[in-house]
């Protein structure tokens, strides 16, 4: 049996199937739930999209997706961004934007990012739930997740939000803050019911292994919650849901692996370095990556391995439609690769590692991940 470290999908199954039968019925809720509490808020940020940003245009689902997003943010960070002076915030912003550019300092740059987000960032366990929903408090919540860099995808879909705030009345400010907190609420209880058991290690991992990552440049990452783990699984499902159709249609079509995925150490893989990615030179048969990349040649789509999520989904001029991309990664990448592969007019679509193991934020030796390759296959829509 695979060590658990946070998560499992298989929780103690021979596979991950009943995870994915319980994560489908769950958003089918969730959505149908959902969306009348927040149907007038939808619509009314449709209409404005259409009107300013037509650029943005996105499905309701995706818009109600976001604002799932917004309400579990704001009722685990919002304490901690008020807190959050201007120049920490600044400085850390600074350090993220220069991390971005500059890859050659980046660990000089991960090392003091580490320190800066132990002292300013680091999450207190008193969550402070009567924190007022303002404006004002809302932008300090998109300028401390812009200052962690964890979120840079939904910070820039808040932007919208932000700006659609500003152009309603007092009023309809009031109800649009009331209405996000009864839907997180809503979902984060209906979630720990059906989903609970398969993040049950969460917790202990913050009580435990997670007192390592203080100091370290992964600890808001790692740090997260049962809840945040929930809003990625459901997160997935619903962008699976919104980009099927237009991913099957798309005429290329590639598949992203985990380097957590190998079979073999970094020293002894032979996967040569692309652009894009690693590409699999098949050196080991016990390997999923050989695996997968040999079912790609069959059924026509590439397949790359990529270390982390940061180095995925290169800038490409690319048009909206051509290109399919299925990412395989641990559940609290989910959303914002999804994100980027989209902002970078790719079709999206999400497979979850069963469980997590890279040795950059889990466990020191490394421990080898699988994925359900009958859901691989269907997204694929391989027989």
């Amino acid at each position: 049996m695979e060590k658990v470290i946070t998560y499992s999908l298989k929780n103690g199954n021979t596979n991950s199937n009943d995870y994915y039968k319980d994560v489908s019925v769950l958003t089918d809720e969730i959505l149908l739930n959902g969306k009348v509490l927040c149907k007038s808020i939808l619509e009314d940020f449709d209409d404005y999209v259409k009107l300013n940003c037509a650029g943005e245009k996105r499905s309701e689902n995706e818009y109600f997706m976001e604002l799932l997003i917004l309400g579990v943010m704001w009722q685990l960070y919002s304490d901690d961004a008020i807190d959050l002076s201007e120049m920490p915030r600044k400085l850390l912003f600074n350090l993220k934007e220069l991390r971005q550019n500059n890859i050659s300092i980046k660990p000089c740059v991960d090392f003091i990012r580490g320190i800066l987000s132990t002292i300013f960032l680091y999450p207190n366990d008193n969550y402070n739930l009567d924190a007022k929903f303002t404006l004002k408090n809302f932008e300090k919540l998109i300028g401390w997740m812009s200052a962690s860099g964890e979120f840079n995808e939904e910070v820039t879909r808040f932007d919208i939000w932000n700006k659609y705030l500003h152009s309603i009345n007092f009023e309809a400010v009031n109800n649009f803050f009331s209405s996000v907190i009864t839907l997180e609420l809503y979902f984060s209880v209906r979630c720990e019911s059906i989903l609970g058991k398969y993040t049950k290690n969460v917790n202990v991992f913050l009580k435990s292994d997670y007192q390592k990552h203080k100091w370290r440049e992964d600890v808001i990452f790692c740090g997260r919650q049962p809840v945040e783990y929930h809003l990625n699984m459901v997160g997935a499902e619903i962008m699976n849901r919104v980009y099927r159709d237009e991913f099957l249609r798309a005429p290329h079509k590639k598949l992203i692996l985990s380097g957590c995925m190998r079979y073999n150490s970094d020293e002894k893989c032979r996967a040569v370095e692309t652009l894009q990615g690693k590409r699999c030179k098949m050196c080991s048969r016990e390997c999923t990556v050989n695996n997968l990349t040999r079912l790609g040649g069959k059924h026509g789509f590439e397949v790359f391995i990529v270390e982390h999520e940061s180095s995925a989904f290169k800038k490409t001029n690319i048009q909206y439609g051509e290109v399919g991309i299925v990412g395989v990664a641990c559940v609290l990448n989910l959303l914002s690769g999804g994100f980027k592969a989209r902002r970078l007019n790719m079709v999206p679509q999400c497979v979850i590692l069963d469980y997590c193991g890279c040795k950059n934020h889990w466990d020191d030796k490394g421990i080898v991940t699988n994925i359900n390759i009958d859901k691989l296959k269907e997204t694929f829509k391989i027989q």
